[in-house]
């Protein structure tokens, strides 16, 4: 059997950089400005880029298998899933990270898993990119799905309506170090 699972909402590609503290007063100060300082897109380069569909009330979902419908509990999958949070960070020794990107593209994730033997919805897993700590209480992303512990044969990224930059955000990476220890 063929399983399809598709969200539709907003989308986000943010990048967290580690900054100097100079770097940091310089975003502060030029806000948006900072974006076109550079070549188009510099932004997105390194590894340090995470990609995800942010659930919310606007997000669509649905599910087939064999191309009938079935219900699918969103929130059961993100609970279920593997959080991935700025940890690289908050273990370094930077003081700033800058975070840049954007969150509203309104696009469509696809998974498909083909030839599956049989269908069991508590079999999906979430990998969740959490920036609660950095960003917005509730702040997470949907980055990838599993099935069974399977990687889906195709993903597809479809139908993006571009985005608007959000104003970079300056972390300081001490005090969320120090209300991590606090929790």
């Amino acid at each position: 059997m063929d399983i399809v699972l598709t969200f539709t909402g907003s989308s986000c590609d943010l990048a967290l950089h580690p900054v100097s503290s100079r770097t940091a007063e310089n975003i502060r100060t030029n806000g948006r400005k900072i974006y076109s300082q550079k070549y188009m897109n510099w932004w997105r380069r390194g590894n340090t880029r995470n990609f995800g569909m942010r659930i919310d009330a606007a997000t669509t979902v649905q599910l087939t298998v064999d191309g009938q419908p079935v219900p699918f509990d969103t929130k059961a999958l993100m609970a279920t899933g593997t959080t991935l949070n700025p940890e690289l960070f908050l273990g370094s020794r930077a003081r700033f990270m800058a975070v840049m990107g954007f969150t509203d593209e309104r696009c469509t994730y696809r998974w498909v898993w083909r030839n599956v033997d049989s269908f069991d919805a508590n079999a999906f897993a979430a990998r969740v990119l959490d920036l609660s700590p950095c960003l917005a209480e509730g702040f997470s992303a949907l980055s990838d799905v599993t099935y069974a512990g399977r990687a889906a044969d195709e993903f597809n990224w479809s139908n993006p309506s571009g985005f608007t930059l959000i104003d970079p955000v300056v972390v300081d990476l001490d005090r969320v170090r120090l209300e991590e220890r606090v929790a």
